[in-house]
């Protein structure tokens, strides 16, 4: 379970590797797919020439109706996509129009990956559309919001709670004077600079993770443990608490527009790809019993992913989950 460093170059000396093999599919119909390899979801759509065309422009009705036929099962698909393990996108865009122009917008303009006609004047198109960018965009800033607004809720209720007993505390004479409250202000002020200078002391902890050599990714083993890939995963400690993705997290991937990560089947695949660079972090953990989009690491890797969290490792995403 420990977390270590492994070389590529020492990993694949001598090894030849088909990176198909390790690439992450989920079917979502029986015409389409998405690829949590490489963020993008397939559809395929077909269509007939209506009689009495001549066979150019048969041809070509044909296509623009299985055109048509794909766009209708892209936007089925797409909606369909996993966020958490009892949430899609379809949830997100029936509740927040942002979501649901994010969708529209993405199918219109998803590309068209192949186009095959058959010798019966039938059309068969397969069209494509990336969900890293303005769609995954308006969904981590609906959890940014939410999560925002959850916390001015608190920081209100508790000014509110602590200037009320304050007050109570005081007598009604006090309560009302400045000039009574300016010990009582000034062995605050005290009190919140001793705070600060703890707060803003590096641990000796932190200052030898600066020292130390930088990965330059993570990969994270969590096969065996019937992980599920989704748009937005977590990765956890013991205690429960978010080491990734943080608030800051979201906002730095939403100016990316990347994803929070990528998934692959195969520790190969995840070595050799390029987002992680030459030297990657490889940990293994599992997936958490109530909530299997969610990633649970032991005491030791948590706290060393905290602590490059702390040094700004996730200011770049570059994260690979491998799973079954």
């Amino acid at each position: 379970m420990k977390g270590y460093i492994f070389p590529l170059v020492m990993f694949f000396s001598g090894q030849t590797f088909s990176q198909e093999a390790g690439v992450y599919k989920e079917w979502l119909s029986a015409s389409s797919n998405m690829n949590w390899s490489s963020g993008m979801v397939t559809a395929e759509g077909f269509g007939i020439a209506p009689e009495g065309k001549r066979i150019e422009v048969g041809r070509l009705l044909a296509c623009r109706a299985a055109v048509t036929d794909a766009q209708r099962n892209l936007i089925e698909a797409t909606q369909g996509v996993r966020v958490s393990v009892s949430t899609s996108v379809s949830h997100y865009a029936a509740e927040y129009d942002v979501v649901k122009t994010a969708v529209d917008g993405v199918v219109r303009g998803a590309s068209i990956l192949n186009r095959d006609m058959g010798d019966d004047d039938t059309c068969k198109v397969t069209m494509g559309l990336f969900i890293a960018g303005p769609l995954s965009n308006s969904i981590y800033q609906k959890s940014v919001n939410s999560e925002l607004s959850a916390w001015l809720i608190m920081q209100r209720f508790f000014s509110g709670f602590i200037s009320s007993a304050h007050a109570q505390e005081l007598p009604l004479s006090q309560s009302n004077s400045n000039s009574s409250l300016r010990p009582e202000i000034q062995k605050l002020d005290e009190r919140v600079r001793k705070l600060e200078s703890n707060l803003f002391m590096e641990s000796p902890s932190l200052a030898s993770a600066r020292i130390e050599s930088q990965p330059t990714g993570l990969i994270i083993d969590v096969r065996g443990y019937r992980f599920l890939p989704s748009i937005a995963p977590n990765i956890q400690n013991l205690e429960g608490e978010t080491i990734y993705p943080s608030l800051q997290d979201k906002e730095i991937i939403m100016k990316s527009g990347k994803l929070l990560s990528l998934f692959s089947r195969s520790l190969e695949f995840a070595m050799n790809h390029p987002i992680v660079g030459d030297n990657p972090l490889l940990i293994k953990a599992q997936s958490s019993s109530e909530n299997a989009t969610n990633i649970i690491l032991n005491q030791q890797n948590g706290e060393r992913l905290g602590l490059l969290a702390a040094n700004h490792f996730f200011a770049k995403p570059a994260v690979i989950i491998v799973l079954d």
